[in-house]
């Protein structure tokens, strides 16, 4: 996987805030807010949204949607060599609400919504377990969720003025 550096710049910035604000908001609201063509908003979405930097999901609350059993799931890959074909058989999934590859001493994280845990048993089981090269899971269920993934993430900055790179994932 590669990364690359966007180039993002103020006025793209003020998009991607009003987006996280109301990601439906019409092109001509963007322009008519910043003083823009519309023209010049679309032009400006479909860079970032081409380039990867920007993300349009439509999320929906697991619990308000019955999915009552969302846990997390830790996996033991063995040999190490199977990680990338277990990650995507494991992408294939339609319960599978994340998933990452990553450091500690599992190789593999993912969150798994359910309707009930009966129907979070027979994904383990029967779409889980089966796939050659796991060799181990951890199950934990949340309880409640007090705090989703935050829609007003700032991009970091050092000595207060100077932003890091922002990366994305070709």
């Amino acid at each position: 996987m590669t990364f690359e550096v966007s180039k993002m710049d103020g006025f793209d910035q003020k998009l991607i805030d009003l987006l996280r604000k109301d990601g439906r908001m019409s092109f001509t609201d963007i322009a008519h807010q910043l003083g823009v063509a519309v023209s010049t908003v679309r032009n400006r979405y479909n860079k970032l949204v081409a380039d990867k930097t920007l993300h349009i999901l439509g999320w929906v609350d697991p619990t308000r949607a019955s999915y009552n059993s969302y846990s997390r799931v830790t996996i033991d890959v063995k040999p190490s060599s199977r990680i990338d074909a277990v990650a995507k058989q494991l992408a294939q999934i339609e319960e599978v609400s994340f998933l990452a590859i990553t450091s500690g001493p599992s190789a593999i994280e993912i969150n798994l919504m359910c309707i009930d845990n009966a129907h979070l048993l027979e994904i383990l089981q029967k779409k889980i377990h089966p796939i050659e090269g796991i060799y181990d899971t951890t199950s934990t269920i949340y309880y409640e969720v007090r705090k989703w993934a935050s829609h007003t993430i700032e991009p970091w900055t050092k000595n207060g003025n100077e932003k890091y790179p922002q990366q994305h994932a070709d």
